[in-house]
């Protein structure tokens, strides 16, 4: 006859095959019967089948041990531990012995501190309780505190050593930026000098050359007058010669007279001293320092990680840009983040810039634009930058304190511009297929043709301002390059997958996030040294076509443009 929740097994007496989870009772499995455990006793530490299970509640000193039953049974038996000793002194009664502990304040205490602290509490004694805690939910709890706790750890010791990394670049850029300064600085002192110091030169060189005149005229003179004097002499004995004579002598002499008096006139030359630039004087008197330090705070949080690897964007809502005002389909074709609650949007159809309250999630501004934009960058808190292709120029807006768009001031290009991107006072701007760097007055630094550009979708600086990246869609490949201010290619990144790129923007961490801009999109997520982490968003139901991308590193949110 065969038993329910029994198992067979042959002359060995050998545990049978158990199914996936399945537990046997450990007092029939000591007498070689192999029998499916339906209970486990917490105190006892025990699998029990159905039998011994009601044999174990009846007994009085293991009817109010603690039962688990199915799903709740431990999967494993929890290992044994030695109930040692209490031997922890009080801190109250120095010579009371911890052995007992509070369930209604959570505490721990001497039997003293009970009796005068805790009368009317449910007191149990520590040796009593303890086993049952290994492995309880509090345990556990804990355990995963712990846990978490050095996970934060670990993450504080990674944001450290980012930070040092970033001290470190900061440090060699600030010390770059201050000898570029210097000399800069000491390029404009010599250049003055060398101006002076010509005019001064001139100055000399102009009366040498009146003074070389003067000794000349002075010698020609001095020659006549002594041919002069020998014929009166050689003419003293005559009369009539001599009378002649003195009356032609008397004739050149008022134009010897007139001659010389004008040669000490121009021999009265200007002197001249050289006095310095008040401004210069002023400022090396004041002492003015060559330049500041602006501090900068990088938050660096374990919970709130630069670092996206780990993270997989989900959808949290759609904001509404289409205006009464728009003779057009949206055609959203470039964005910027201004700060966490703020975003500015081009709208290449509608000739306008939109801005949008990302807190009210709604069009906050509008400004409309002469021509077609094509991108936009964000300058300073409350000014911009859009590129105007068909107008060859980049036109600044002033964001007022009232917010409102006011357009400032224009710069003119050399060409149909049309990405650009902005990073301490330098801007890079790009037309088709090369690429500028500009001043913020305007005047071109370098240019920069590369053979390996066709069609330039999307500009961004490194996140250390020492390298850029740019996004070129050919039609038939798209890439991403990275280059050094010389146009150097230092890394290239090529993914069958990517199709179709569009925006670009760089994260604080250095990750560069890339649009494949198609049907079944993605957002390629790509490091520093142009290797693919990963691909975000692939055939995401909310997003097609994604145009532009911006992230904020303060609210962990990403922002897309896309075409509905």
């Amino acid at each position: 006859m065969e038993v329910s929740g029994r198992r067979t097994h042959g002359a060995s007496g050998r545990q049978p095959f158990a199914e996936e989870g399945e537990l046997f009772c450990q007092p029939c499995s000591g007498d070689g019967d192999w029998v499916v455990a339906m209970g486990y006793c917490q105190n006892c530490n025990e699998y029990f089948c159905a039998a011994c299970l009601r044999v174990h509640r009846k007994q009085s000193m293991s009817r109010n041990h603690v039962i688990l039953e199915g799903k709740s049974m431990p999967k494993s038996l929890v290992p044994e531990i030695d109930v040692e000793l209490c031997s922890e002194l009080c801190e109250k009664h120095t010579h009371e012995i911890v052995k007992f502990y509070c369930s209604s304040h959570d505490t721990i205490a001497c039997g003293d501190c009970m009796v005068l602290e805790h009368k009317a509490c449910k007191v149990e004694r520590i040796q009593d309780i303890s086993c049952n805690y290994f492995n309880g939910r509090e345990h556990t709890k804990l355990l995963e505190t712990v846990g978490e706790f050095l996970q934060n750890l670990k993450d504080l010791g990674a944001c450290i050593q980012l930070a040092e990394e970033d001290m470190n670049a900061t440090y060699s850029k600030a010390m770059a930026d201050i000898k570029t300064f210097r000399k800069e600085v000491n390029i404009y002192l010599d250049e003055a000098e060398a101006e002076i110091m010509a005019e001064v030169k001139n100055w000399k060189k102009k009366n040498g050359k009146t003074f070389s005149e003067l000794n000349n005229n002075k010698i020609s003179i001095q020659n006549e007058i002594k041919e002069l004097k020998e014929k009166l002499k050689l003419q003293s004995k005559k009369a009539n010669a001599l009378f002649m004579a003195a009356k032609q002598m008397k004739k050149r002499m008022t134009g010897i007279d007139t001659s010389i008096t004008q040669m000490f006139q121009k021999g009265q030359t200007q002197s001249f001293t050289f006095e310095p630039s008040s401004e210069i004087k002023q400022i090396v008197s004041s002492k003015v320092p060559l330049g500041k330090l602006t501090e900068q705070i990088l938050q660096r949080n374990p919970h709130n990680k630069f670092n996206l690897d780990d993270m997989e964007p989900q959808f949290d809502g759609e904001i509404n840009i289409k205006t009464y005002e728009d003779k057009a389909d949206c055609n959203i074709i470039a964005s910027a983040l201004i700060s966490p609650s703020q975003i500015v949007l081009a709208d290449y159809q509608n000739k306008c810039l939109k801005m949008v309250d990302i807190e009210q999630r709604k069009l906050s501004i509008g400004h409309e634009l002469c021509s077609k934009p094509v991108d936009v960058a964000v300058v300073s808190r409350n000014l911009i930058a859009v590129t105007l292709p068909d107008k060859q120029k980049i036109q600044f807006l002033t964001i007022t304190q009232e917010n409102t768009l006011t357009e400032s001031h224009v710069i003119n290009v050399n060409g149909n511009v049309r990405k650009i991107a902005y990073q301490n006072d330098k801007l890079i701007i790009g037309y088709i297929d090369k690429i500028e760097i500009l001043k913020m007055n305007g005047n071109v630094v370098k240019t920069l043709p590369s053979t390996c550009l066709s069609w330039i979708a999307g500009i961004a600086f490194s996140h250390d301002s020492l390298t850029f990246y740019v996004s070129d869609d050919s039609g038939k490949e798209s890439s991403v390059y990275k280059f050094d201010f010389d146009g150097n290619v230092l890394a290239t990144y090529n993914d069958k997958t990517l199709q179709k790129v569009r925006g670009l923007t760089v994260t604080p961490d250095g990750t560069m996030l890339v649009c494949n801009s198609t049907r079944n999109c993605s957002i390629h997520m790509i490091s520093p040294a142009c290797k693919k982490i990963k691909e975000l968003l692939q055939q995401n139901e909310h997003v097609q076509y994604p145009y532009s991308v911006s992230y904020c590193w303060q609210t962990n949110k990403l922002f897309l443009n896309t075409k509905q």
